[in-house]
């Protein structure tokens, strides 16, 4: 059995006679692409197989109702996304918390009830509050949108290079150049 990338379209309908070898070379083909969508999102090596697993027997099932109105890898893009997105529903897995929820509760600590914490840690966080928002207002309008895209609403950054043309390796660069900023500037020691 050859290993070697098929057609797209051969594949298709290879997968939608339930073809042994055309499951076997879409797995070949396209294991490592579906895993690199799938990790970002569901953060656990078992998880992301969990999801290639289902998103292989997804496509094989659906592979006859795949319509060509878009690019097989946006469709396939689609599918594995949900499906990560539904292992994590399925689970109610609370996703794993970033630098930037770290600090959104350290700002919002005490909010609620003022006498809750000391006062000079409520004084320290207002002052990170404010070191957040001047740090925020200094961004430039692109690194702004990839921050709070990628970084807060939890858009792959895959997702937002499609989306708006910039590379994949610009958008990670810069988002990791703004999230090493804003540690920077808001870095705030705690008694």
């Amino acid at each position: 059995m050859s290993t070697a990338p098929r057609s797209e379209e051969v594949l298709l309908a290879g997968l939608a006679r339930h073809d042994a070898a055309a499951v076997q070379a879409f797995y070949t083909q396209y294991r490592h692409r579906i895993l690199a969508i799938a990790m970002p999102i569901v953060r656990d090596d078992w998880d992301a197989e969990e999801v290639l697993q289902d998103v292989i027997w997804t496509v094989v099932r659906k592979a006859d109702s795949f319509r060509g109105d878009s690019q097989f890898s946006t469709w396939l893009y689609r599918v594995t996304h949900n499906s990560a997105k539904m292992l994590l529903r399925k689970r109610k897995r609370v996703p794993i918390p970033t630098e930037g929820e770290a600090l959104e509760r350290a700002i919002l600590d005490g909010s609620d009830d003022p006498t809750s914490l000391r006062p000079e840690i409520n004084f320290q966080h207002r002052q990170l509050a404010r070191r957040f928002e001047t740090a925020l207002d200094q961004l430039d309008p692109v690194n702004r949108d990839i921050l709070m895209r990628v970084g807060v609403d939890g858009e792959t950054a895959h997702e937002y290079s499609v989306d708006t043309g910039l590379s994949l390796a610009a958008v990670k660069a810069r988002l990791h150049r703004v999230r090493h900023m804003l540690r920077t500037e808001c870095e705030l020691s705690f008694a």
